[in-house]
């Protein structure tokens, strides 16, 4: 399933695999003049090469190399002839997807990327009149990046953002990183963001804050709780709830515990056990 909707001149793409009128876990990627930022899911290329039918793409960047971000590079290159960039350090995942080692539960809602060859991504790029500039904002994937075009006020976040709130986190992100790196693109002008997971977010700008004070004060909270003697399991379920379907659907790949374990970790690397 893929829907399309205009947001000024950027093209929102929503897609993902679906059931009937439910999809799973939706991903948006977003057309900005010739430039698809990020190319979505490999269950949905069939449909989005329909959908891009009669466009100009010169370009494809990925945010970072996640199955959901790469799904259609291969596509846009061979339909449209557009060279894909990427940050240096995703490349091999794009030559080679099998190094994402997709759990299960990935290959059913996403399924495996073909290969597509990459160049690594400069600090800025022309997408038609605009300019989209390169930030590295790791926390996501170690190499991941966000754009920003400050002309347009518009800031393009991959996976960063994801909304005000904060429950749930992959065994490979890092909370404390994601949360320097929302703290320094608090600091860039901007009013729309553009979210992988969302779509398109007015008031931005104080959206990312509130996040970054949100995550600010559950990462006290929890290592308040921590210096008590608490374990992290139970700091879970006094700070963030049960943890519903998502942990044992994904393994426990995606968790609340994650998200304590990550904030704990981050300030005693050294002395905790983590599965205690």
């Amino acid at each position: 399933m893929i829907k399309k909707f205009e947001r000024g001149p950027v093209t929102v793409l929503r897609m993902g695999r679906s059931f009937g009128r439910f999809v799973l876990y939706p991903v948006h990627a977003f057309l900005v003049g010739d430039t698809m930022i990020d190319t979505g899911a490999p269950c949905v290329r069939s449909e989005l090469a329909s959908l891009l039918g009669g466009k100009v793409i010169r370009t494809v960047i990925n945010t970072h190399q996640h199955e959901d971000h790469i799904g259609g590079n291969d596509l846009l290159r061979s339909a449209f002839g557009a060279r894909v960039l990427a940050p240096a350090g995703a490349l091999p995942v794009l030559k080679n997807p099998r190094l994402l080692k997709l759990r299960l539960y990935q290959r059913v809602v996403w399924g495996w990327p073909a290969p597509s060859n990459g160049e690594p991504l400069p600090e800025e790029v022309m997408a038609g009149p605009y300019t989209l500039k390169a930030i590295p904002a790791p926390g996501h994937t170690p190499h991941h990046v966000c754009l920003h075009e400050p002309r347009e006020g518009w800031l393009f976040t991959g996976d960063l953002f994801c909304g005000r709130g904060f429950k749930y986190l992959r065994a490979d992100e890092n909370y404390s990183l994601i949360v320097e790196s929302l703290r320094m693109l608090a600091e860039l002008d901007f009013g729309t963001i553009f979210c992988s997971l969302i779509g398109a977010v007015e008031n931005g700008r104080e959206a990312l804050r509130d996040k970054v004070r949100f995550m600010e004060d559950l990462a006290a909270m929890v290592a308040d709780l921590h210096d008590k003697g608490l374990p992290p399991r139970e700091i879970r379920k006094r700070l963030l709830g049960g943890e519903g379907a998502m942990a044992p659907v994904t393994g426990g790949h995606y968790s609340k515990l994650n998200t304590i374990l990550s904030i704990i970790h981050s300030t005693e690397p050294e002395n905790i056990s983590l599965m205690e």
